[in-house]
């Protein structure tokens, strides 16, 4: 039971550091759950986090993914629900009010700082992502022809995400 209350309140901690998107969260999450508690390895959390990113919905249903590797379904659906129930909450409370608040010079101020806010918690969310994924020379140069199709929009995302995973599991497959 103890371990049922360090998840879940270890995921409702996470929830409220996903401002601008779940990839905020990611370098703190892999602290947490790698680094602090070790319910997972390094290049598992990778795995779950892209897991969850070819999954329809958001990404933070790598929750469901540590939690069930933590402690079964109970542990999935409550990882879950501890990382999106809080801020869903908050949101429908202060979306309510927004129409009322949004003139006055204080949330005028909150709005400015959160954009940077987001901007650079999605930077660490990248990094912490690539450093642990991004391990030698194939994958960099998959990750780099990754970024530069991207880049152009030569292809979906979607696309790239596929042939990439396709394509590491080929490698891992084809070289021991």
């Amino acid at each position: 039971m103890t371990d049922l209350l360090t998840l879940a309140w270890t995921f409702v901690r996470l929830s409220f550091l996903a401002v601008g998107g779940g990839l905020g969260v990611v370098p703190e999450m892999q602290r947490q759950v790698v680094g602090i508690h070790g319910w997972l390895t390094a290049r598992q959390f990778v795995d779950g986090y892209a897991l969850a990113q070819v999954t329809p919905g958001p990404g933070m249903l790598v929750s469901a993914f540590i939690g069930y590797r933590v402690y079964g379904l109970v542990g999935a659906f409550v990882a879950m629900i501890a990382m999106f129930l809080p801020t869903s909450l908050l949101t429908w409370i202060v979306s309510r009010r927004w129409q009322r608040l949004q003139g006055r010079p204080w949330a005028l101020a909150a709005e400015r700082a959160l954009a940077p806010l987001a901007v650079g918690l999605m930077a660490a969310g990248v990094y912490t992502v690539g450093r642990s994924a991004v391990t030698d020379l194939p994958t960099t140069l998959l990750a780099v022809a990754a970024a530069i199709i991207l880049a152009k929009r030569w292809l979906p995302a979607a696309v790239v995400v596929l042939a990439a995973g396709i394509m590491t599991w080929l490698l891992g497959v084809l070289v021991p």
